[in-house]
């Protein structure tokens, strides 16, 4: 069964999930000890930049904002632990695929507030992945989504979808907080705030509850996951695991009906290891038609 992480999503956006509890997934819960208890008393970084583009920290508003959502992230070491781990699976090729889309770094951070990193998140508005899209910005950026195949849970297909989308946004509200908003809330919504309230400024702007919080969300993670030694939780991920996945792709057409099971065979390799890198056909028992984006372990 896939599992569901319970979000409070923006109408018309990507994502933002946000659990009832923030910050906490169902893996690290039981880890975090009595809930609410600060076991960390840090005071987050006096000057920041998100994106390259400074946050007004000399607002003593801004920077409330900034502190709160750093210390939930930073008093939630389990999950902080998980975030490293899954980061050196999937951190490389999204810094990689940043660097030649020439955007800021800084936006592999989303991908975190978005899904904690794991790819098989679903929210109740529908979005999924690791970058949260929901089914029409999906299909609006050439991913297929229907009953039989969904490539929004594939990380590779939706990280470019996904930037591709931030470019858009960033050319059409001119700096990177209102494109991180209209990410979150859909770009209707925050067009419709900057046009009653008449400031183009996101730190000003009257926005529904999640979405006030989202850039700073951004920030603290970036915060928190830049500068783990500095409150002391160091990078501890064992060498061998969480590596980025290794896989051969292709695309296929099945004449006859196949089984997960007799296609594992037939390519030497695990099971489990096989649906775990096809998760956009995890609907389907059976294979049959096409044509598929199909991937294999590459020692199969």
């Amino acid at each position: 069964m896939i599992p569901v992480l319970l979000a409070s999503l923006g109408s018309n956006g990507c994502g933002g999930a946000l659990t009832t509890k923030p910050w906490v997934d169902a893996e690290a819960e039981k880890f975090l000890g009595e809930p609410g208890v600060l076991k960390a008393d840090f005071e987050p970084p006096a000057s920041m930049t998100l994106c390259g583009e400074s946050l007004p920290l000399e607002s003593p508003a801004v920077r409330e904002r900034l502190e709160a959502e750093f210390l939930l992230a930073v008093n939630h070491s389990a999950q902080v632990r998980l975030w490293q781990r899954r980061a050196k699976r999937y951190f490389p090729a999204m810094e990689a695929a940043l660097k030649a889309s020439g955007l800021p770094d800084d936006l592999k951070y989303l991908a975190v507030a978005e899904s904690d990193l794991r790819p098989l998140v679903f929210s109740p508005a529908g979005a999924a992945g690791v970058w949260q899209f929901i089914p029409t910005t999906a299909r609006r950026y050439g991913l297929k989504v229907n009953k039989l195949e969904d490539q929004r849970l594939l990380p590779e297909p939706v990280m470019g979808a996904g930037l591709r989308y931030l470019k858009f946004l960033r050319q059409k509200f001119g700096d990177w907080p209102l494109a991180l908003a209209a990410y979150n809330a859909g770009e209707a919504r925050i067009a419709k705030a900057i046009s009653q309230q008449g400031f183009n400024d996101y730190f000003q702007l009257r926005l529904p509850r999640e979405t006030e919080r989202y850039v700073y969300r951004i920030a603290a993670i970036k915060a928190v996951l830049g500068e783990a030694g500095r409150w002391g939780l160091e990078d501890r991920t064992p060498s061998g695991l969480y590596l980025p996945l290794n896989f051969e792709e292709t695309t296929v057409f099945f004449k006859e009906p196949e089984t997960w099971l007799s296609l594992a065979e037939r390519h030497k390799c695990d099971y489990r290891d096989l649906r775990s890198l096809n998760p956009h056909l995890a609907n389907q028992e059976t294979l049959s038609g096409g044509p598929y984006l199909f991937r294999a372990p590459k020692s199969s």
